[in-house]
């Protein structure tokens, strides 16, 4: 049966902020692909699917670019999609010139697990709700649809899910053209519906997720996720996906983008090449391999190292006024960026900065800490070539046997072409003393009791601690300094700790805290009182 799909993903989902504040709601991904993925692919690419677009239309237009630049799909401007008369009734009399045929209804916030039947007759999408205020709901009788009750309380077991198939498409139509009440602000399509009941609408059962509130999409995230990742690590500003062959990155900052792509260009081979360029977002063809966590040992350390080293770490030579302008982006970097996410930090918790106890250690206040950092040697960096989020879930072991870098920093505090080889280390340094793999298993513990003791606790693999020993050799072989090394990845934990969600927040804050304390106390500059109380650990 010939048919046309028309989705409707103009609102603007106001209910999900502040995810859709620089982003379509459709495109939140639900197990690394986005909810408007997962309705395009309900469907074969022959389908011709018409979409209603308002609130943040570029958002939606580029993904489709990145994800799917071998179909064609029909793009609606819809220009009323918010405040009185707006709503899913108005944008599908904007689409109407384009569905002169049978056509399926599908709201860009409702995913269903089951295959989507074609509109070979007129029927209703529903499913089992217990509250029956919140939703339109369907009165069933002998496997019809007999009545609409549109957001009351009543005795009807099933809501509408917004999915549909409409066979009767210009009665439809005509029914909502003749009656566009606007009901709380909005024109629904429930009047269409109503007017179907005349020509035989059937109910058609679905395992329904609501991903247009936070509370449903959180379950649907759960419910659909295919991964081992237990713990939301994502960040609210960025998303990953993947469709088909296409890896797919979204940034709220388009400066983000624009500096990946060109950091792209200086790291030619060594990340992958960029495919699709937008204002928010870039993709790449998927390569085939796996990523370190998955397969480091000794053999693959020792030849990362090696490889990273010739390949990666190439310095820099700056002229006297590129070296003061590189020295003053390390201070900023080290310096004025980590207070200003502590800040972000202690003003998101309610908290002051102030003396702890961590793991029975007592620990100074961050700000004390601080007096005994000398920052001076900090921003005396190695300026060279660098990835800046060098980790081992960003290093695929290609299906050749050689290396790629992923997921590669944009800029060093607005350098492009150079930053500190020194951060490179304390990145690399810190994905070994924490694996983020197993952080996103859940596989770690943030427990304060009453008194504000503090307790963390993670697991390290051992191919991670002898991969570690391995890397300290290197940096010993090198003469760099590991002192310093360890000071940069405890000002990485601290400042990762306002970007993450509860308890990782808490977990890395309390972890930079006392690894800052530990390197404090190693580089000497603590006095023996404190050095000795320290002992305890």
């Amino acid at each position: 049966m010939k048919y046309k799909v028309c989705i409707l993903a103009a609102g603007v989902g106001t209910r999900m902020f502040p995810l859709t504040k620089k982003i379509n709601k459709s495109l939140l991904p639900v197990d690394f692909k986005a909810v408007l993925s997962h309705i395009i692919e309900k469907f074969d690419p022959a389908v011709e699917i018409v979409i209603a677009v308002g609130y943040l239309k570029e958002t939606i237009i580029d993904y489709l670019e990145c994800a799917y630049s071998d179909r064609t799909f029909t793009i609606v401007e819809v220009d009323r999609y918010t405040g009185e008369g707006s709503g899913p009734g108005y944008s599908l009399m904007q689409c109407r010139r384009y569905l002169d045929s049978p056509f399926i209804f599908f709201a860009s916030d409702t995913l269903v697990l089951e295959d989507i039947p074609p509109p070979s007759e007129n029927w209703l999408g529903v499913s089992a709700v217990e509250d029956s205020e919140p939703y339109c709901t369907a009165e069933i009788f002998n496997n019809r649809v007999v009545g609409l009750e549109d957001k009351t309380i009543n005795d009807n077991e099933n809501a509408f899910i917004g999915l549909a198939g409409i066979n009767a498409y210009q009665v439809f139509f005509d029914a909502l053209e003749k009656n566009n009440e606007v009901k709380a602000g909005e024109f629904q399509v429930s009047n269409g519906f109503s007017t179907l009941i005349g020509c035989e609408l059937v109910p058609r059962y679905f395992t329904w997720h609501d991903t247009g509130n936070i509370e449903g999409y959180t379950k649907a995230n759960e419910a659909m996720s295919t991964s081992d990742v237990d713990f939301d690590f994502s960040k609210q500003d960025e998303f990953l996906y993947f469709v088909g062959n296409n890896v797919i990155k979204f940034f709220a900052d388009e400066a983000i983008i624009k500096n990946r792509h060109e950091r792209a260009l200086i790291l030619g081979d060594l990340c992958p090449r960029i495919s699709v360029l937008k204002k928010n977002f870039y993709s790449y063809n998927m390569v085939g391999g796996e990523v370190l966590y998955d397969v480091i040992d000794d053999g693959i350390m020792e030849k990362l190292l090696a490889w990273l080293d010739e390949n990666l770490w190439v310095k820099a030579r700056l002229n006297r006024s590129q070296l003061r302008a590189f020295k003053l982006a390390c201070s900023d970097f080290y310096y004025k960026k980590t207070n200003k996410r502590l800040k972000q930090y202690h003003e998101r918790h309610s908290l002051i900065d102030e003396a702890s106890s961590i793991n029975g250690v007592n620990v100074p206040s961050i700000k004390e800490l601080f007096n005994f950092i000398d920052w001076g040697d900090l921003s005396n960096g190695t300026p060279s070539n660098f990835h800046g989020d060098l980790q081992f879930d960003n290093v695929l072991l290609k299906n050749d046997g050689n290396f790629l870098l992923l997921d590669w920093r944009q800029d060093f505090s607005g350098l492009v072409d150079y930053g500190d080889q020194y951060y490179d280390f304390a990145k690399l340094n810190g994905g070994m003393i924490v694996s983020y793999k197993l952080i996103k298993q859940g596989q770690f513990s943030y427990l304060k009791d009453e008194k504000g003791n503090v307790k963390i606790e993670h697991n390290t693999p051992e191919a991670l601690v002898t991969g570690r020993d391995k890397f300290i050799s290197f940096l010993n072989s090198k003469g760099i300094d590991m002192c310093k090394v360890n000071i940069l990845t405890s000002l990485i934990y601290l400042n990762m700790s306002p970007m993450h969600n509860e308890p990782f927040d808490h977990f890395i804050y309390n972890l930079g805290k006392l690894n800052l304390y530990r390197s404090v106390i190693e580089s000497g500059k603590l006095p023996s009182s404190e050095k000795m109380s320290s002992l305890k650990s």
